[in-house]
């Protein structure tokens, strides 16, 4: 029972097929997790359906899973003549990890272990889940709602292409020789990025949950103003989870000081908060009305503390000279690549979250993309360089002792 439980999902032992067969393997995979993933996003309709006596023809809720799959690629929609093109990050990256699951097991059926036999995978698995989002696309559409059938092939194919890539390479053992052929600066710059990057999120993520927290009673409020019943509720309950990324990021946004917008012409920022009327989504309850004056930019201890952590990574993994220090432009410039690195996710991470929720007043959700990729380097380049010098005078004193011990010991050698 216990081997059972560790096993990985899809994965056998010994390959299926051999590498004879990649594209099989590719195909496969990639229709297990387009299916899976199309799955997740029609059951809350069919769930409603179900509960209201499956009185409507099945196609409704099957539309709307569809339209729900198509969102959380970010697949715009065209609802009404209004576009709507924010993301659930929640499902876009369960859909990323089953991607990257099924590639793993693809990779591992046929016997990858090259980059030809990786793209022996990648490619075929590409065409398939891009060919899949054509057919939910087209699935989707109604009089009402449509959705552009190359736009849904595009986005699908980028997200596939990432996680296929990612995933096989892997299960091959391929990413690890690919990174270590990059030089040593570059690879430190990356991962002082990651840690960087990795820093803001978790400070996005006590940000939400202290918002939610402190607005519970509103969020509360909100839900029992919908009066949704059990099974509603439940639905607002996983709404509300796969929304959850998004709230991360902004909450990010807002420790960097642009904030977000929720509608046109507002503002959430540690500057002060403008609002016009906003859904009653219970989701949305957790945002600030007001915020305590000075005081709130204590949230850039977050970002600090980010920034902090990218540069004392490069201290501890660039090799030092024989003189025992890392050369002053050296780590400068790995911390300035770190912070350009991270600027440009965090920039990344900005754009997908926010978007357009199809009414006049809901054209502009979320933050601007290239100001937080702008604040993000800005934070990781001071902070970061701020820790290089504070290493650079520690290790100065340190050799200094180290030669006035010498010069000591020599002096009373000489004497004896």
């Amino acid at each position: 029972m216990a081997d059972l439980l560790t096993r990985p999902l899809l994965r056998r032992d010994e390959p299926a097929w051999g590498s004879r067969v990649p594209w099989l393997a590719a195909i496969v995979a990639a229709g297990w997790a387009l299916i899976a993933g199309f799955a997740m996003s029609v059951l809350p309709g069919v769930a409603v359906w179900i509960s209201e006596g499956a009185s409507q023809p099945l196609s409704d809720p099957l539309r709307f899973g569809a339209r729900v799959w198509l969102a959380a690629h970010r697949i715009g929609l065209d609802v009404d003549g209004a576009g709507f093109t924010i993301a659930p990050l929640g499902l876009t990256i369960a859909f990323v990890l089953l991607l990257h699951r099924s590639a793993r097991w693809a990779a591992h059926s046929a016997g990858v272990a090259t980059t030809r036999g990786l793209l022996a995978v990648t490619v075929p698995a590409v065409l398939t889940y891009a060919l899949g989002a054509g057919i939910v696309a087209g699935m989707s559409a109604t009089s009402d709602v449509a959705a552009l059938p190359l736009e849904a092939v595009a986005w699908a194919a980028g997200w596939s292409a990432a996680a296929v890539v990612v995933g096989a390479g892997h299960e091959a053992g391929l990413l690890t020789p690919w990174f270590d052929r990059l030089p040593s600066y570059v690879q430190v710059a990356c991962v002082a990025a990651a840690a960087a990057l990795a820093g803001l999120l978790a400070t996005g993520a006590v940000l939400s949950t202290l918002s939610v927290i402190v607005h519970a009673d509103q969020v509360g409020a909100l839900a029992e103003a919908l009066d949704a019943g059990a099974l509603g509720a439940s639905v607002l309950i996983v709404g509300s989870m796969v929304i959850m990324p998004n709230a991360v990021i902004w909450a990010v946004s807002f420790a960097l000081g642009p904030g977000f917008a929720v509608g046109t012409g507002t503002s959430v920022a540690p500057g002060g908060v403008e609002l016009a009327a906003v859904p009653a989504v219970p989701a949305l309850g957790a945002l600030p009305s007001d915020v305590p004056g000075a005081a709130t930019w204590l949230v850039v201890i977050g970002p600090l503390a980010a920034g902090a952590l990218a540069g004392l990574i490069v201290c501890r993994r660039l090799e030092p000279h024989e003189s025992g220090r890392v050369a002053w432009a050296t780590a400068a410039g790995v911390v300035g690549g770190a912070a350009v690195l991270a600027g440009a996710g965090m920039a990344g991470l900005a754009l997908l979250s926010g978007g357009s929720a199809g009414a006049v007043r809901l054209t502009e959700i979320g933050p601007v993309f290239w100001q937080v990729g702008v604040m993000t380097v800005a934070f990781v380049a001071v902070a970061g360089n701020v820790v290089v010098a504070m290493q650079q005078i520690r290790t100065g004193e340190r050799i200094s002792m180290e030669i006035m011990s010498r010069l000591r010991r020599s002096k009373a050698a000489d004497g004896s």
